[in-house]
């Protein structure tokens, strides 16, 4: 991987509707590897903080533990003056520094955090909090503009890219009273699983070093997961989003496409791509989703939302997507299990897998914990339909190869992005991008598909690919019909995570983005070999995300699966050794 350098100063105005006079919307930034080099003795909380003394682990365990903190407890513990949005800020920052040279999670930290945190005590002392996230401490994938911070995708192409606005969901976050620690690493161009890039090299699963987190949203997760953060932002595609909540014992929302804008977001494909976060409870996703739905005149696919959000002037029952949460939520609802998920049948139809018997087993791992969860749901009210069918596993297959979103969207959405970069974009097209290599071997063979794309013939690959979507959701929802069911369930990932450079199966992602319908991903427990998180998906109807939450939370409340690795628990006990570093194959300098 190579080196990453110090990035330079650059001012911008803060936009936010509260009036912050941010000198945290500056652009002074440090990749986490120069910070560790720049730091020394002295660390990164020294670094950032200035002249202030970090918190001790003593005064952190008396004021307030980071250790699970929801934004409940965050929000509650500033405004009742048992902690300042500092202190709370220093502490993930310490955080950060003892753990992160493990996990590697962040690719650029924002040197300004503590500056937004007291401008933010500032601003609660003069006239209370600026919203239902003030003081909370956040992560941003690096696919998300930042106009305080370097945007770069993970890939060296887009080093010194430094976009002039925040993405609309940043800016809703910042709205709401978020502190940003910094940018974290994905799966480059967030195109693929496993969370390596050329810039933000390979980022590792805090339940097992040796192992990935997902992808493409990696950082995030794992950084969430380890409670170097409360939560962060996460994006979903394929499953990107939901992939690292399974691998990460997290929670993980896949919206609608239209629920929420995605403008300011590097993207794969249009019509698939959705933005969500990690988090650890199902009520933080619900939050943060009252604070994110909804129309964004610079993304018109959001005008789908309108109707579709609850609040008061809408026909959901609800106000808010938090109020749809229920304790017996389970109770009454119609779960239909889809059983050619589990196990390894599935990916057997793929005629170049090989699957081992060792991956035959740790399936079996999966599918018992899976097994036992939705034991726990019939026992929480739920009737279980166990099994059903959509469609012959082998059209299911074929459909879910088929149907996946077509080169030419892929090519046409990133030379949009590129083009709003303005004239200071370090790539200008997906041409350019292919030719510099610069990025990592891992993802050249879908940077060159998307090159080669011709756009001449997209409009009608774009409707074959719709006619095929169509198709998947009719079955779908057919299915759901006349079964009268709330959700269909199955393992998000019929595998555990596997080990950092070996090969991995087990995806059921696609269905959700296929036939363009949400689902979430929820903690189901822990395969009892090795103590890996395993994750089942409900997924629903388009725009019932109220009904989903509310599914999950009433399971999440009644089981309490989540559970934090162990091996960075407090700040008092010995971190982990660092692994050594993965050279991470450039396509300019390598054969791909």
């Amino acid at each position: 991987m190579s080196e990453h350098k110090q990035y330079p100063d650059k001012t911008g105005k803060d936009s936010s509707k509260d009036g912050l006079d941010t000198v945290t919307e500056q652009n002074q930034s440090v990749t986490r590897r120069s910070l560790m080099k720049i730091a020394g003795a002295t660390g990164a909380t020294a670094l950032l903080a200035g002249q202030s003394t970090a918190v001790s682990a003593k005064d952190e365990s008396e004021k307030f533990d980071p250790i699970e903190a929801t934004i409940d407890d965050v929000y509650s513990a500033i405004f009742l003056g048992d902690v300042t949005a500092r202190e709370v800020t220093e502490m993930y920052l310490e955080r950060l520094e003892a753990y992160d040279e493990v996990l590697n999670t962040i690719i650029t930290l924002n040197e300004n955090a503590l500056d937004r945190a007291d401008e933010l005590d500032e601003k609660l002392e003069e006239s209370g909090p600026v919203g239902p996230l003030h003081g909370v401490p956040i992560v941003v994938k690096d696919i998300y503009n930042t106009k305080d911070l370097p945007t770069t995708a993970g890939s060296l192409s887009l080093e010194d890219s430094q976009p002039e606005e925040d993405s609309y969901y940043v800016k809703q976050l910042r709205e709401a009273g978020a502190i940003v620690l910094g940018k974290s690493n994905t799966h480059e161009f967030a195109r693929g699983g496993t969370t390596i890039s050329s810039f933000g090299g390979q980022t590792r699963n805090p339940y097992d070093i040796e192992r990935i987190p997902g992808g493409s949203s990696g950082g995030t997760a794992s950084a969430t997961a380890a409670n170097l953060c409360v939560f962060g932002t996460a994006s979903d595609t394929g499953g990107s989003t939901r992939g690292p909540g399974a691998f990460n014992n997290l929670v993980g929302l896949r919206p609608t496409v239209g629920l929420v804008s995605l403008d300011g977001i590097v993207p794969i494909a249009g019509t698939y791509d959705t933005p969500g976060v990690n988090t650890r409870t199902v009520k933080e996703t619900a939050l943060i989703l009252d604070i994110t739905a909804g129309y964004d005149p610079n993304n018109p696919i959001t005008s789908r939302s309108q109707g579709n959000i609850p609040a008061e002037e809408s026909a959901h029952d609800q106000d808010s997507y938090t109020d749809c949460l229920s304790e017996d939520g389970l109770q009454g609802a119609r779960i239909g299990v889809y059983r050619d998920y589990f196990g390894t049948e599935y990916d057997a139809l793929d005629e170049d897998t090989d699957i081992s018997e060792e991956q035959k087993e740790a399936a079996a791992e999966v599918t018992s914990v899976v097994d036992s969860a939705i034991e726990e749901m019939e026992a929480l009210g739920a009737t279980i339909v166990d099994p059903i069918s959509i469609a012959p596993i082998e059209e299911i297959f074929e459909l879910d190869d088929e149907g996946y979103y077509v080169q030419g969207e892929v090519k046409s959405s990133l030379n949009e992005y590129f083009d709003s970069l303005g004239d200071n974009a370090p790539i200008s097209s997906v041409e350019e991008l292919y030719e510099s290599g610069l990025y990592a071997c891992d993802i050249a063979g879908s940077i060159e598909a998307a090159n080669d794309a011709d756009l001449d013939t997209f409009e009608e690959d774009f409707r074959e690919n719709a006619g095929l979507r169509n198709e998947i959701r009719d079955l779908v929802l057919e299915t759901m019909a006349e079964e009268e069911l709330d959700a269909i369930l199955y393992p998000h990932r019929a595998l555990p995570p596997e080990k950092i450079g070996e090969p991995g199966i087990g995806g059921r992602s696609r269905l959700s983005p296929n036939a363009d319908l949400p689902s979430i991903a929820v903690p189901a427990g822990f395969t009892e070999e090795d103590h890996l998180p395993a994750s089942f998906e409900l997924l629903g109807r388009p725009f019932d995300e109220p009904l989903l939450l509310k599914l999950a939370y009433a399971f999440e409340q009644g089981t309490d699966h989540r559970e934090p690795p162990e091996e960075f628990g407090s700040l008092s006990e010995d971190s982990p050794e660092p692994p050594k570093e993965m050279d991470v194959p450039i396509a300019a300098d390598e054969d791909c």
